[in-house]
């Protein structure tokens, strides 16, 4: 017998090499021995491994990344990856998507001449310092760019060009509910039925930038004790409206209301051509102070307000001045940190308050309409032709000015103010209004004044935020535009007697106090009197709201009183209520939503309610149920209440059945949403202003977003509320969608305009899946990472799969037959074609969607 020998003399000299080689990164490149891939004798030495033999590297070709410039994301997008001049694999990145993604390309030099849409070959040496990092695992794309060479755009600016009109479509919101209450015999009736039914339907039509939008309402009620039946058919608020980009305004034509900041909102019938703050950048839209300060390095500069960071940003060595603070309303005073480069911090608390009227600095607001006087409170009005004209401009220093204008025939008004910031005792504003009106069947003008006031405060240290208050004194002869148009005509139905009074004075306050873990307190006041009669209307209503181990609780009081001709009708009413989680008691899944719930109400009759009940919710929060029990210290009034709902992707539906000893009632309602567009009708959620069509054909049932709103059989569905102007995310969760169906990219970004249907388009790839055995002629596996790629495909929809052990390879979405190029080198005996007929695929089973198939891969 031969006896093998071993001479361990080498093993050193072997390992010393070994360590040479690989300590001299510089002169090669790592190398895989593809002998080490072999299973079974299987000769893999011909692999080319190449594309993954250096560290870090990319393998060329299409990949659908989420793109982030500077940490912010910029969503997917599918970029071909190939290698520049130097050899490095990067992504092909044009001047044009550059100056998408906000790299101001327009104006730095070392673009100039170059084309748009030809992909530059090194971004480091036409931006320096710029970085491109690609993670192959995560499908992540990070591209740094100075902040020098970014556009200078504001936080949370959108480029106009991205904003989309969308396709043309119909739209419309329903809302549809009826009812039937069976009223037992009294001592002075018989028994009653009464029914009623009502229909709301608010539709639209959208072609380019034109909005088109109606409201129509339906009532039918009958009585069956009296044999009568009334039914009532109207359309209001009909108008046709756009944007105007370049003026970041909008115009509208037919029935709207004005803006209410500086005259009271004034219901019309005419145009109207106003500002849009939804057009402006988030961080430029209403009020927020300018900060300014000095920074000794490059330094972090953080502002954070009740412990949350609001905004951030590195500054240069310095004065800095931060304008694009997004509002931040009235929650506190804000704290400046300033993290210097040597690790130094400075501190510094800005007091501050707003109003809802004030605007940043250099910030215009205005609103022109032309038309007449269209509805109000009485049965008619004059329908006096107007002319109005508002401005509201920030000045520096926090100060805001706005006024009017408002001309008709025989009524003029004009309006001045000023809103201001007093630092540490919060936000005032002022303005003073006239208005000179000639009333029908009078000779004489009548000429009078209306003085306001506002304030606000927020104490971040006490937890006390005064929300607002507002004082307004009328003269006796000072008539609002509504005054005027209803002054001689009959109250409407419905309306309370006094409404048609001139209200002398006016005064409302809200204030709030946070307890920590206590709970909060809230206040809210308002008194009203009136010219020529000595009405008093007094509202007040105060509570406390808590929480302890999730049991949640309340208590509120409310006074609702009218002076008048001696006599003080007056309500009172104290109420509390417990909210109890079965969750306390149990850790079962289906008690996790439910809750015991307990109400008392008492009031200044003597009257006291009672309701007790069980209330929840289910199948992921979508069905919410209530069962209630109801006593009172009344006889006859005791009562039971069954209320449930449920909200489904295509609308929602509602029922509620009550009894007691003298009626017996049950309602039902149902609401919804229906987009007519240019590939078919989809149902959906009550639509928002702008909304989405999600096209996913094939991926029926799949979830959208948060997993609300689901596909239909066809594979479309809405997302009923979308941010104008806005960049919005629309997602698929791949998770929910069928074994046959595959996308390529699971998220896309949409930025409508006001009004807009636009399209969320996804490529799916509907088909089998499955794990493919390939094996060459002489019945060997096919090496370890080859490519497989399916014939046929579109050249920016590949599909392919790399093959891992034994020759398998996982493909998704092919058709029934069909063939794969598979390749593992540049030779053509390094190629072949492998037929496939899933027909004759082992079928899968209900755990295993996947079919398994075994094909043998001939030569080209």
């Amino acid at each position: 017998m031969a006896t093998r020998h071993t001479d361990f003399t080498l093993l050193p000299a072997l390992a010393g090499a070994t360590l040479l080689v690989s300590a001299a990164p510089a002169l090669a490149q790592d190398y895989f021995d593809p002998g080490l891939l072999s299973l079974g004798g299987t000769n893999a030495a011909a692999v080319d491994l190449s594309a993954f033999g250096i560290s870090g590297k990319t393998p060329p070709g299409t990949y659908t990344v989420s793109l982030f410039i500077n940490q912010i994301d910029k969503g997917q997008h599918t970029l071909v990856f190939e290698a520049n001049t130097h050899g490095d694999i990067q992504p092909q990145l044009t001047p044009d998507f550059l100056h998408q993604l906000g790299v101001n390309t327009q104006v730095l030099p070392s673009f100039t001449g170059l084309l748009p849409e030809k992909p530059v070959d090194d971004l480091a040496l036409l931006i320096p310092e710029a970085k491109i990092q690609f993670d192959l695992a995560q499908l992540r794309l990070d591209i740094s760019i100075p902040q020098v060479a970014m556009q200078p755009n504001a936080q949370g600016s959108v480029n106009p060009d991205l904003w989309d009109h969308g396709v043309s479509a119909l739209m419309f919101n329903y809302n549809l509910n009826g009812g039937r209450n069976w009223q037992s015999a009294q001592a002075d009736m018989g028994n009653n039925t009464q029914t009623s039914l009502f229909a709301n339907v608010q539709g639209g039509a959208n072609w380019l930038a034109w909005r088109l939008r109606s409201n129509m309402t339906y009532s039918r009620n009958t009585d069956s004790q009296s044999n009568s039946t009334t039914q009532s058919t109207q359309f209001t608020n009909t108008f046709l409206q756009r944007d105007i980009k370049p003026w970041r305004s909008e115009i509208l034509l037919g029935e709207s209301n004005t803006e209410s900041d500086v005259f009271d909102s004034i219901p019309f019938r005419g145009v109207k051509l106003n500002s849009s703050d939804d057009m402006l950048p988030t961080s430029l839209r209403g009020f927020a102070p300018i900060i300014s300060g000095i920074a000794q390095t490059n330094a972090r500069v953080t502002v954070s307000q009740n412990g949350n960071v609001v905004y951030q940003t590195y500054v240069a060595p310095g004065p800095f001045r931060i304008n694009d603070l997004f509002q931040t309303g009235q929650a506190g005073d804000l704290l400046l940190t300033i993290n210097e480069a040597d690790g130094s911090v400075r501190t510094q608390t800005l007091a501050f308050s707003s109003l809802p009227v004030m605007r940043r600095q250099g910030s215009l607001k205005y609103e022109v309409t032309a038309g007449h006087y269209n509805g109000g409170i009485t049965v008619d009005s004059q329908q006096a032709e107007f002319v109005l004209g508002t401005a509201i401009y920030g000045l520096p220093h926090d100060i805001t000015l706005y006024g009017g204008t408002l001309l008709a025939r025989d009524y003029a008004s004009a309006v001045a103010g000023s809103g201001f910031s007093l630092g540490n005792f919060g936000a005032l504003s002022a303005d003073i209004t006239t208005s000179n009106a000639k009333l029908p069947g009078q000779d004489d003008h009548q000429q009078g004044y209306s003085y306001r006031l506002r304030y606000a405060k927020s104490l971040l240290s006490t937890g006390t935020a005064v929300d607002l208050t507002a004082y307004r004194y009328s003269t006796r002869h000072y008539y609002s535009f509504a005054d005027f148009n209803s002054f001689g005509f009959q109250l409407s139905d419905g309306q309370v007697p006094w409404t048609l009074e001139r209200r002398r004075s006016d005064f409302q306050v809200r204030l709030s106090q946070q307890l920590e873990s206590w709970g909060s307190l809230y206040l809210s006041a308002s008194r009203n009197d009136f010219w020529d009669n000595n009405k008093v209307v007094n509202t007040v209503s105060a509570g406390y709201n808590g929480s302890y181990r999730g049991v949640s609780y309340g208590l509120a009081y409310s006074i609702d009183r009218l002076k008048g001709d001696g006599d003080w009708p007056e309500n009172r009413q104290l109420s509390l209520n417990v909210q109890v989680p079965f969750s306390l008691f149990s850790q079962s899944a289906t008690l996790s939503n439910a809750y015991a719930s307990y109400q008392m109400t008492h009031n200044n009759q003597g009257q006291v309610q009672q309701q007790a009940g069980i209330s929840g919710s289910a199948l992921d929060s979508r069905l919410s149920y209530s069962v209630m029990q109801g006593w009172s210290n009344e006889q006859g009034n005791n009562n039971s209440t069954l209320n449930t709902s449920y909200q489904g992707s295509k609308g929602a539906v509602s029922m509620g059945y009550s009894y007691n000893n003298q009626n017996r009632a049950l309602n039902l309602s149902g609401n919804g949403g229906v987009v007519v567009h240019p590939e078919g009708v989809t149902f959906g959620q009550m639509l928002g202003n702008s909304v989405a069509v999600v096209s996913a054909p094939g991926a029926k049932r799949t979830n959208v977003m948060n997993g609300d709103i689901r596909t239909d059989s066809r594979g479309y569905a809405i997302v009923p509320y979308l941010s104008n102007y806005q960049l919005n995310n629309v997602g698929l969760n791949p998770a929910t969608l069928p074994d046959n169906v595959d996308v390529t990219q699971s998220t896309l970004n949409v930025y409508p305009t006001k009004g807009a249907v636009v399209m969320a388009n996804f490529a799916t790839h509907v088909g089998y899946q499955v794990l493919i055995t390939l094996l060459q002629a002489d019945k060997t596996p096919l090496p370890f990472g080859a490519l497989a790629a399916v014939e046929g495909t579109a050249a920016n929809k590949p599909n392919t799969g790399i093959v891992g052990e034994a020759g398998q390879v996982y493909m998704s979405g092919l058709p029934e037959q069909g063939k794969l190029k598979v390749t593992w080198g540049k030779e053509a005996y390094q190629q072949c074609l492998a037929s496939f007929n899933l027909k004759d695929a082992a079928a899968p089973s209900a755990n295993n969607p996947i079919h398994m198939l075994t094909v043998t891969c001939q030569g080209k």
